[in-house]
Parts: C-alpha cells; sequence; structure tokens
C-alpha cells in the first residue's frame, strides 16, 4: 500500500471549507485537467457520487468517485473506481482551515503492485497539492 498526505491553510472557518467540500461535484473538479458530470448529492453526503475524465500521457481516463463516510466538518472517506481511497480532514487553524487529503493506493499484484503504486503516488504528489490550492482558491474567492 502506498500513502500520500498533503495538507493546506484554508482563510476560511472548517464550516465553510467543509460545506465546500461535501459538494462531491465540486471537489473533485478542483482536481487538475479533471472534467466531472452526472454528479449525485445525497442529504447527509454518504453516497454522493460523481463520474470524472482526464487524459494521461493522451489516454482517456474515466471514473466514478463516491463519498462513502462523512463527519461534518470534521471528515470525509471517498472511494474511486480507479482504486484509491481518500480522506479529507478538517481542523480548526487561527482563523482559518488546515485541510489535509489522505490517499492510498493498493494494487493486490504481487511483486508488482508494491512498484506501480509507488509510481502513481509520485506522479500523484503534484495532482494534489494543485488540488488543494484549487479549493484554496475556490473557498477564498480567489479562483479566475
Amino acid at each position: 500500500m502506498a500513502k500520500l498526505t498533503k495538507s493546506i491553510t484554508v482563510n476560511a472557518p472548517v464550516e465553510k471549507v467543509f460545506e465546500f467540500a461535501r459538494d462531491v461535484g465540486r471537489l473533485w473538479a478542483c482536481f487538475p485537467e479533471v472534467a466531472v458530470r452526472d454528479v449525485e448529492l445525497k442529504p447527509d453526503g454518504v453516497g454522493s457520487s460523481a463520474r470524472w475524465f482526464t487524459h494521461t500521457l493522451g489516454i482517456h481516463n474515466e471514473g466514478t468517485i463516491e463519498f462513502t463516510g462523512v463527519v461534518p466538518n470534521q471528515r470525509i472517506l471517498a472511494k474511486s473506481s480507479a482504486g484509491p481511497t481518500f480522506t479529507f480532514t478538517f481542523e480548526a487553524d487561527g482563523g482559518g482551515t488546515k485541510l489535509t487529503v489522505d490517499a492510498e493506493w493498493h494494487l493486490p499484484v504481487p511483486l508488482v503492485g508494491p512498484p506501480v503504486e509507488a509510481l502513481i503516488m509520485k506522479r500523484s504528489e503534484k495532482d494534489g497539492e494543485a488540488m488543494l490550492a484549487g479549493i484554496k482558491a475556490q473557498v477564498e474567492g480567489t479562483a479566475a
């Protein structure tokens, strides 16, 4: 299993950052070069889902993302059909919010799985940083 953790401080209260992230369509659209459609929002957040699309090295990729656990103003758990699981945590940080995303990959393929997981994690580092920066810009109202 490979794990990637990234954090950012958003200059907004926890409730505002969480409310933004609770909309799976808006949250996933913060990933670089990802398009989102077929967004379905559930009242308590659990079961909210969307389809995502992107191109990597000219190859079309698509899948679904679904919120599997939601603790208001604290945590969102998400599972992608592409394999990774995500945990978003929200913590008060002065007058703002520390937003952390943990992404985990597990490929149950002997010998090949661990090196592929490590490669995926390495490639995803910049995407994680860009996603968090996108959330920060959207919530703070500084996005173009």
